[in-house]
Order: structure tokens, then sequence, then C-alpha cells
């Protein structure tokens, strides 16, 4: 496993205090530090600190507090934070994020939950410092930190529905959130692990406690007797081994699984049937065990090691796994980690321990890699379901299975290898070589032909079904040639040849091949008829040499050093738009469904536009960590942008934002996607191919 592939670590901070406890802001700007619990004496160990995310710099903190939870309001503007004070009396504090100023302070103490609209604070603990009372769910004013009401005995953190007006506890019971008035109660719980979460659509609650050993849907509303309505219920024998703690039990952001701070292991559960998924060693007490799912529930990040560290590291490691698979991404063994928080994108992890906080980047890990031995000069992937990679190192064609990364078929070249195309069933590859042939290739059967030009060959196209093949030459023509094998391999008769004024950069392929768009060294671009190879219409010119072409049904985008991009219809021969970007033009994508285009330079702008309406609307102006190499859409819009830096960002064109990493080694020179755009290939600066998965389930 290369664990470079995974993470990387943007920022470590080295910390005045002990660094016990974790928790990022809702925006991931901010990180909430403290010392925990196990520092009663020694007020050297003791303080909080806020630090930026992205920097580092520590923004303010504070050094006589130790923190058992802490949580930040959903503007991420106010910070709360459970501690024991100097003097040893429990305390709920409310602090400005910005500033540190203290706002308030309560005599109380507990695990923390504010309500969506940031009003109330709920509580699960001690609502008064003299303690002597078992935990209880309560809730403070945040403005003021005025206790609100009390409800039953739990040990369960309260959640609230998506309006805030509602509260549901561990005991379990339904009340206002602000009143305390009850819904419905089914009882203390004392003592007893237990969790409650609202459903996606607020109208029932998840409930399971470690006693009962079942997981229940209630309704929110209570029936005639006033208990509450069982609307489904699921034996989950494996709750019985629920460690007694705050939190041992908990549902999952998705709310598919449980994960069970047991008193050997940690256990995630399903919610369906209550069937355990995976098991996971537990190598420290409950308090100092920490866990958090990315939003998806795809991953699960821990504070132990999986598989378990070393003898001689007892308690030490962090590890992120599968949930689906239960598979370890990544784990580092030798960390000493006494807490860890997700940002809510999930993009970032944070963990802490003595005196030092970590961030790591997290990414998407790869579905295979094939390392190439040289530099990856040309990158092709065929659809999602036939799974075929052929990438370019050199004068070698190397063929691997996108699943597993397995080679198929390596080919020596008698020239340097520029362009490779895989048709769409991913039974052949094309190669444009220096030495003026194309070389077609069929991993099934073994055959092979040879489609001669007299210059080197600069691109190399498939048709969408998967029947023509379509080159671009130096020697100033294009050409089309019939895939199936011919009557002399060596020498493969074309279709047809068209003559250009210049030498042709580039070749595109329209839908069923018939017609197909060329970029030619005069800066004009040219749409010629599949059938014959005449021009179809007046050529479209850019007054700099044009960089790239890329299509979508029947729109067909250009790319050019004059700092533009056009979009052409190339059935009807109309350019559509003209969309001028601030450099050149250097790349540009087109999403599947001709909605969406990407433009990048020779900087790190990137926009983002749509061009399926009468008028192109600019949806997004994009600053990239680095210089963009490549751009390229995924099956459901999402766009990828490589660049001189380590990660490639998955963006979401609808917000700008980021969705999705892929952490490479090195700086990732080319993307390419099928023509489904359900598989993402890249070429790494580390000699290394890489596919992932961009179709969400």
């Amino acid at each position: 496993m290369n664990e470079s592939e995974y993470f990387h670590i943007p920022v470590r901070v080295d910390l005045p205090h002990a660094a016990e406890r974790v928790t990022f802001s809702p925006d991931g700007r901010r990180l909430a530090v403290g010392a925990g619990w196990r520092f009663f004496g020694g007020n050297e160990r003791r303080g909080l600190s806020v630090v930026d995310a992205d920097s580092g710099e520590i923004v303010w903190t504070t050094a006589d507090l130790n923190c058992l939870d802490m949580t930040f309001t959903p503007d991420a503007q106010r910070l709360a934070v459970s501690a024991l004070s100097h003097n040893s009396d429990l305390r709920i504090l409310l602090f400005q994020v910005s500033d540190g100023e203290k706002l308030w302070e309560a005599p109380a103490a507990g695990f923390l939950a504010f309500s969506p609209d940031a009003t109330l604070l709920g509580v699960d603990g001690v609502s008064e410092s003299a303690g002597g009372e078992p935990p209880r769910s309560f809730v403070l004013d945040a403005n003021s930190g005025a206790l609100l009401h009390k409800q039953g005995s739990s040990m369960a953190v309260p959640g609230f529905t998506a309006d805030s007006r509602l509260m549901c506890t561990g005991c379990p019971s339904v009340a206002e959130a602000s009143t305390g008035t009850l819904r419905w109660t089914g009882g203390d719980h004392v003592n007893v692990a237990s969790a409650a979460v609202f459903t996606d659509n607020d109208d029932a609650v998840l409930f399971a406690s470690a006693p009962d050993a079942h997981i229940l849907v209630l309704q929110v509303e209570a029936g005639l007797d006033g208990a509450p309505g069982i609307r489904s219920f699921v034996d989950a024998p494996e709750l019985f081994n629920a460690d007694q703690w705050i939190g041992a039990i908990s549902f999952s952001p998705g709310r598919g699984m449980i994960l069970q701070l047991g008193r050997q292991d940690l256990t995630l559960i399903s919610v369906t049937d209550g069937s355990v998924l995976h098991r996971f060693p537990k190598t420290k007490p409950a308090i100092n065990t920490a866990a958090a799912f990315r939003a998806n529930d795809r991953q699960l990040a821990l504070n132990i090691s999986v598989p378990p560290a070393p003898p001689d590291l007892p308690g030490a490691g962090i590890s992120v796994v599968d949930t689906r698979t239960g598979a370890t991404l990544w784990s580092d063994p030798g960390l000493e980690c006494t807490d860890l928080a997700l940002s809510a994108d999930g993009a970032r992890l944070a963990a802490v321990g003595e005196t030092s906080l970590l961030v790591y980047e997290l990414g998407l890990p790869a579905r295979s890699r094939r390392d190439c031995q040289a530099p990856v000069s040309a990158l092709a992937t065929s659809a999602a379901a036939a799974g075929i990679v052929a990438a370019a190192a050199d004068n070698s064609l190397i063929v691997f299975r996108a699943a597993t990364g397995e080679k198929m078929l390596e080919r020596v070249h008698p020239g340097t290898i520029g362009a490779v195309a895989v048709s769409p069933d991913g039974h052949s590859v094309v190669t444009a070589s220096s030495d003026g042939r194309c070389r077609h290739f069929d991993t099934l059967t073994g055959d092979r032909w040879i489609g001669k030009h007299n210059a080197p060959v600069n691109a190399v196209a498939f048709s969408d079904d998967g029947n023509r093949v379509a080159t671009a030459s130096a020697d100033r023509t294009a050409r089309l040639f019939d895939r199936t094998p011919g009557a002399n391999p060596d020498d493969r008769t074309a279709l047809w040849s068209h003559q250009h004024p210049q030498g042709v950069s580039h070749v595109v392929v329209g839908p069923s091949a018939a017609w197909l768009a060329t970029a030619c060294l005069d800066r004009k671009v040219r749409i010629l008829s599949g059938s014959t190879g005449d021009e179809l219409h007046s050529p479209f010119e850019h007054d700099g040499k044009i960089r790239a072409l890329a299509v979508a049904g029947t729109t067909l985008v250009t790319a050019s050093d004059d700092g533009s991009a056009l979009v052409i219809d190339a059935v009807s021969g109309q350019r559509r738009f003209r969309l001028e970007h601030p450099s050149k033009v250097t790349t540009a994508a087109v999403s599947s469904d001709a909605a969406l285009l990407a433009t990048a330079g020779i900087g790190s702008d990137c926009h983002i536009w749509r061009i399926d309406g009468a008028q192109p609307v600019l949806l997004h102006r994009l600053t990239a960590r680095a210089i963009v190499n490549d751009l390229a859409f995924g099956a459901n819009g999402q766009l990828a942008i490589a660049t001189e830096h380590q990660v490639v960002a998955v963006v979401d064109p609808g917000t700008g934002r980021e969705i999705e990493r892929l952490i490479h080694p090195k700086a990732v020179s080319r993307l390419a996607s099928g023509i489904d755009r359900g598989l993402l290939a890249t070429a790494c600066a580390d000699n290394v191919a890489r596919v992932y998965e961009m179709r969400e389930e």
C-alpha cells in the first residue's frame, strides 16, 4: 500500500498545551484543540486553542482549561467547550471564535450539540458543578447559558430536527426543544449506552440501546396511549457488548450503520437488519477511543491501528477503513493519537496527540495502478464496463485492466508515442507514433494493423461506436480507417484522406462517425464528412495556435492560444459562442450532456461555463492549487482538475466546491475519461498511471 496515494499532511502544529481533543468547524476553516481531562493537575498541560485549518496558525489560545468536549455553532462563529477550569470547577463555556472572547459560562459539563439554528445547546452530562446526579439530557440557552430544561437520565447526546423545534434523547424521548414539553418518553436509561437520532425527514426517531439489544424506529407523535408508536423493530444482539460510556453507540451520518465501542472491539452494525458488518480491535479505553465517519458513510477514521499496531506501540495508531469492505485504506501504527476529527466535506482529517496537531488531506483511493517505468506521455481509457487503460511511456505502449492493474499488453514502438486511444468496448487500442505510423492492437484476438503517414502522427481517436479510427498527422492529412483488420495489416488502406494546408495537430470524431473535426497549424478548425472526408462547412478560425478539441454529441469545443474557446454546432456548422479567457486556453473539457464546459489556461485559473442555453453563463471562476495541466468531466458532471500540485481536485460544477480529492505523490500531467465518463485515469510524474471510479453509487 502506497500511503501517499491516500493522503498528505499540509499542516503540522506544535501547541503550547496538551492536545487530547480536537474538532473541526462546520466550514472547515478552524480547528479547536484542547487538553483532555487526563491533565487535572499541572497547569502547564492545560489549554485550549483555535487553529486556522489551512495555514496551521494559532488564532488564539487560553491556558486554564481541560476539555471534555467541544463543538462549534453551525455558522462557525462560536465555540462551546465542556471543561474543567483552573479551580477544578466543571464548566460549559462559550467563546467567540474570531478572538477568543468568553461570552458566558455555566456550572455544568457533558457532551454537546447545537441546534441547527444555534439558539440551543443540547448537553448530555451533569447540569450542576457539584455533581451527584446521573447523566441527564438538558438544554441551555445558547445566547446566555441559562438552563432551560432537563430531560430523563441517559447516555446519549440530544439530537434536533432540522427546524430546531424538537429534540430527541437517549431516554428515549421526544420533546419541544426550547421548552422541554414532552411529546412522549420511553423511560430513563441510567448508565446504559444508547443513541437516538431523527430520520432524514424528521418524522421518526432511530433509537438503539445496549441492554435492549434492538434498533427501533419510533414515531415522533405519540399514540393514543401516550407511548411512542413503533414503526419498525430490528434485533441487534451485538449491542449487548457496548461499553457503558457516552458515545459508545452512535449512528453514522447516513443512518445506515451503528458504530459501537464494545468492551473488546469496535463494531459496525447494520441498521437495516442488526447484523455485524465489521469488527476492529479496540486498544484504548472508551474515553480515549475516537472515530469519525465521512459524510457518505463509505469511510471511517479510527484512532487505532487496523491491523493492530506492533506490541511495542500499545494503543498507538490511526487508520481509515472502507466501511463497505472493512479494508484498511491506510494506517499509521506509529502515531500516538488521542483524538481525531473529520471536516464536514470529508476532505481533511485532524489528529492530535501529546502537544501536536496534524491535518491530513484525504483522497479517494485509486481503483488500480500501473507503474509504467517511464514518464507517461499519453493516456486513454475505455468505458467503465470494459475497463481498459492504455498508457504511452516514451516508446512503449502499456495496456492494463482498470479493475486490477493487471498488464494485458506491452508493445515497443520505433518512435515516441504521442497519443493513444481506446475503443469504447475496450477491445482495441491505437497509437500515434513519431515514426509516421498509426498502430492498432486488438487485446482479445491479438490482431494488429498499421496505418501509414508520411510524417509523425500527432493524434488518434475512435468513433463512439468503435468502428472507425481517425488520425491526424504532420504530413498535412487527416485520415479515417476501418477498425476491423484488412487485407494488408502492415499497410492498412484508409477509407479516405483529407489534405490540409499545414500539419494537423488534433482530431475528434462525432457520433457514429458522421463527421470529424480537425485542428490545423493554420489556426483553423475543419469539420469533415465521416463518409467522404469532404469539408462540410467553412472553417472556424482562431488568432493563435489551437491547443485542444473536445466533443460531446453534436457540440464541438476548441481551445486556442488567442485566449478564446469556441462552442460550435458541428451539424449545422454554426458557431454558437466565443468564450474569452484571461490567458491562453490550453485545455478544455465538455460534459457528456454538452451542458457544461471547463476551460483553463497557462495559469491556475479554471472557468466553468453553462453552454446549453441561448447564451453562455459563467458559473465559476476557480483558482486551482497550481498551474492547470488537464481537465476531465466524470459521469455525474464532476470536474477533475489536474495541476502541478500533487492533488487532483474533483469539483461540483453547481457549487464550485471540491467534493473529492485524488492524492498523488507528485504532480499529474494528464487525465483521461472513458466515453461513459465512469472511469478517470491519471498520469503522475512518478511514472504511475492510476484509475479512479468517477460514477457515484
